[in-house]
């Protein structure tokens, strides 16, 4: 992927934009982890990765595994914006019933392939499905 720098900090800063006006609705919440990710994501989700969101559960799908899981915020935050699911439920971060808590929920909010939380797990995860994938012969 050949990313036009000015576009790309462009887009980066509307997904801040974003995820701090997510924090600040939830009253709280990760915001150092989650803007150290925006560039990571952005570039990822809109040049690298093979991610459908009118298909996230394709087997030949890309798996982006979040090991920071306090960096959750700018992973939904991207994954709204590329339509895994409405942008208005970012509004609903760390309330009652909503699927978005501090940390991604891979049973509870589509594109997340990983439920995390601890630092460090998502390796050891990201290994498991990269072996269970090489043993199923995908690439």
């Amino acid at each position: 992927m050949k990313a036009d720098p000015a576009a790309l900090e462009k887009k980066a800063k509307e997904l801040r934009k974003t995820v701090f006006k997510s924090i600040c609705s939830a009253g709280g919440g990760h915001i150092a982890g989650s803007l150290s990710a925006v560039e990571i994501l952005e570039v990822l989700y809109n040049g690298i990765l093979r991610v459908d969101p009118q298909d996230p559960g394709a087997p030949g799908r890309d798996r982006f595994i979040l090991s920071k899981g306090h960096g959750g915020v700018a992973l939904y935050a991207i994954l709204a914006e590329r339509g895994f699911f409405p942008r208005e439920i970012l509004r609903t971060i760390g309330k009652k019933g909503s699927v978005l808590g501090g940390h991604p929920d891979m049973h509870k909010v589509c594109g997340v392939e990983a439920s995390t939380g601890s630092l460090g797990h998502g390796f050891c995860f990201g290994a498991g499905i990269a072996l269970a994938g090489k043993l199923d012969k995908k690439d």
